[in-house]
């Protein structure tokens, strides 16, 4: 009775590694030179670009951080910045954090917690795989003095 169920666990465990082996080898060939497996996640640039102006004078201001899920951007002379993150692409939200850090040379300004929405985007650039491309978004603000 023992050297039966044995002889029946051998066989069974033999056809099943046959069966595994095979479909192992069958998945694993090369289906063409266009069908090349591809591993990762599907993933897109999010920009946001825009101005920063003085609510008061509506004059640019220059030297105001701007942070967005681990970018950080700096406006120039004209106000001008621009910050960038990789996500899934679909719609996304993104905090937007404006501050002044150098309020002596600034006239002191407020600083805004916001937040931009990217609602049905439309990518450019993709690679035609995991990478879709790229949007943007311009997302002009002014902020108030002290």
């Amino acid at each position: 009775m023992k050297k039966a169920k044995n002889k029946f666990y051998k066989t069974s465990n033999a056809i099943i590694f046959g069966l595994l082996a095979l479909l192992g080898f069958t998945s694993s060939c090369d289906k063409g030179p266009n069908l090349v497996a591809e591993y990762g996640t599907p993933s897109a640039k999010f920009i946001v670009n825009g101005k920063v102006n003085s609510k008061d004078t509506n004059t640019p201001i220059h030297n105001i951080r701007v942070i967005m899920r681990g970018d950080t951007s700096f406006t120039d002379s004209e106000g001008k910045y621009q910050v960038d993150n990789y996500g899934f692409p679909n719609n996304q939200t993104y905090d937007l954090k404006f501050q002044d850090i150098d309020s002596t040379i600034n006239n002191n300004y407020k600083n805004l917690d916001t937040i931009v929405e990217f609602v049905n985007p439309q990518f450019i650039n993709g690679d035609g795989h995991w990478y879709e491309g790229e949007t943007s978004k311009e997302f002009n603000i002014k902020l108030d003095e002290k």
